[in-house]
This record gives C-alpha cells, sequence and structure tokens, in this order.
C-alpha cells in the first residue's frame, strides 16, 4: 500500500514506508515552508499520512 501526505501547496510526498514519507515532507517543509518545520512533530506529520 503507498502512503501520502499532501501539502496544502500540492505537494506530495509518496512511499511504501512510513518513514520515508516522513523524511520527504520534512524535506520539503524544510525548503519551502521553513518557519512551519520546528512547529510540527514527527507525530503529527504521522497523522497525517493518508493510504492509497
Amino acid at each position: 500500500m503507498t502512503k501520502l501526505i499532501r501539502c496544502e501547496c500540492g505537494f506530495i510526498a509518496r512511499d511504501e514506508r512510513e518513514d520515508r514519507v516522513v523524511e520527504m515532507i520534512r524535506g520539503h517543509l524544510a525548503s519551502d515552508h521553513p518557519a512551519l518545520l520546528p512547529t510540527i512533530s514527527r507525530d503529527d506529520l504521522v497523522s497525517w499520512i493518508k493510504i492509497e
């Protein structure tokens, strides 16, 4: 099953591994939304994962 997180800006982090999805979305937040990154925990990101 593919797991994904959709950012409000349209970016989609997608992979079969939860840890990879979290890593991808953290990288996106760091580069495109750096002010948000410190306010979002790993647990928050995991809770945003949807199954495709």
